[in-house]
């Protein structure tokens, strides 16, 4: 019996071989650029402490740090270039859906791949370019790390131990209180929750934590808001 192969499906399965090769190289270049900015941002926060903040916005300083921006990983580049069945430079919500079944095995709805394209769309074009794509890869990397790893029965569902062990995988520490509240926010009896819920939650509190971070400059823990600003705060993450 002869068997068939179309071109197309053999391409993808190719690509699918070379990405995973690409992946632990790709794993360490990011674990390199995650070093980098830890040690920038020790070095600013002795700088502030020091309250030398001209020293700071001097050029020679940001050059030792900043230099030409780094290019894309082959993986991500292959990835995206498959995904953008359109060649417009952006992948939608759909694509994106595509994507994740493709090379991660993993479903998630229409609604969890429309919140991600709009938060991580930071241009507001519409769709993720390569860039905003690259950034996305590198945070659900690290959260499907966390879930799969705690979500010990593969039942897609993680229950209040398991979410507290994933989030602290990922150096995010909250009281059992607030991790109950995190799974139940939607569903008061829900007692588990799932990967699309899973993932609509770590974007959440990223995107919240960086705009904490943006107005804590001292990196004391603390902030003082005006109500304006709250707000704002609160409708650039949703």
């Amino acid at each position: 019996m002869e068997h068939h192969y179309s071109s197309s499906a053999y391409d993808t399965k190719k690509l699918i071989c070379t990405y995973r090769c690409d992946e632990e190289n790709f794993a360490k270049e990011h674990q390199r650029e995650q070093q980098k900015e830890k040690i920038l941002a020790k070095a600013i926060k002795e700088l502030n402490h020091r309250k030398t903040n001209s020293f700071l916005e001097s050029p020679s300083f940001i050059s030792q740090f900043s230099g030409q921006r780094p290019s894309v990983h082959p993986a991500v580049e292959k990835w995206f270039r498959t995904m953008d069945t359109k060649n417009e430079g952006k992948i939608s919500s759909k694509e994106l859906q595509l994507a994740f079944e493709t090379f991660q095995g993993k479903h998630f709805s229409d609604a969890t791949c429309k919140f991600v394209v709009r938060l991580f769309d930071l241009d507001k074009n519409g769709g993720l370019d390569i860039r905003e794509f690259e950034t996305l890869y590198f945070y659900i990397k690290q959260w499907l790390s966390a879930f799969n790893t705690y979500d010990r029965d593969q039942s897609g569902f993680l229950d209040e131990h398991e979410l507290d062990y994933a989030l602290k995988h990922m150096d995010i520490n909250f009281s059992p209180d607030f991790i109950r509240f995190l799974i139940t926010r939607n569903n008061p009896k829900a007692r588990k929750m799932s990967l699309d819920q899973y993932i609509i939650t770590c974007i959440q509190i990223q995107r919240f934590t960086e705009e904490f971070k943006n107005r804590d400059k001292d990196f004391t823990g603390n902030i003082t808001i005006k109500y304006e600003d709250f707000l704002e705060m609160i409708l650039r993450c949703l």
